[in-house]
């Protein structure tokens, strides 16, 4: 998984930044028109039936348009059986105390923003977070990337594992392994007392 480090301030996206514009120009044209009596031989009905095509193209693009990834990649978020890999930093299991998931269910392409707004609609899957927190009581903080393809509910076993070793508790396991029904709980809680193999990840 790619980790990611996200850039700090407000942002503001060139699309939106021109809708703003075009919308100033509007209520100055008209300010100027109406109050000062400037005219400008029906250029202000041209500039707002052009402004109306922006604005309503820009909210229907929204449901086709990834949120930006304000901030850069950096490095690789790797589990391994006895140790953590956050870009070139290795973590051993033996210095962990927590491995706490703040966040980790955003998934690129996954629909966000269901109010009629200009912010794009499908997500980054950038709004994961990830805490580190080690036995000399250090924390390390992370933001990474989600696809469909790199999920945490596909490292089942590495995941298992670390619950075994005490660092995820038993219902963030579930909830990232995305288990829900009571059935296939009793089956997992079953299938993790069972001593297995284990298979490498990364």
């Amino acid at each position: 998984m790619k980790i990611f480090e996200k850039k700090k301030g407000i942002y503001i996206s060139p699309e939106n930044i021109i809708a703003i514009s075009w919308t100033i120009l509007i209520f100055l044209i008209y300010y100027l028109k109406y109050s000062f009596e400037f005219y400008f031989d029906g250029w202000e009905t041209v500039i707002l039936i052009f402004w109306l095509i922006y604005i309503v193209g820009l909210l229907i693009s929204t449901f086709f348009r990834y949120q930006r990834a304000i901030g850069k990649y950096n490095g690789k978020l790797i589990f391994q059986q006895d140790q953590i890999q956050l870009n070139n930093q290795v973590y051993n299991i033996s210095e962990i105390a927590k491995l706490d998931f703040i966040h980790a269910y955003d998934i690129r392409g996954m629909f966000v923003n269901y109010l009629i707004e200009f912010a794009p609609h499908l997500s980054n899957g950038l709004d994961n977070e990830l805490v580190l927190i080690l036995k000399n009581g250090e924390k390390i903080k992370c933001n990474f990337l989600q696809t469909e393809s790199e999920r945490l509910k596909h490292f089942k076993e590495v995941l298992t594992h670390y619950h075994k070793k005490g660092i995820i508790d038993w219902l963030q396991l579930l909830n990232l392994l995305d288990i829900q029904d009571y059935n296939k709980i009793q089956e997992f809680k079953k299938e993790i007392t069972l001593h297995k193999p284990y298979i490498k990840n990364g």
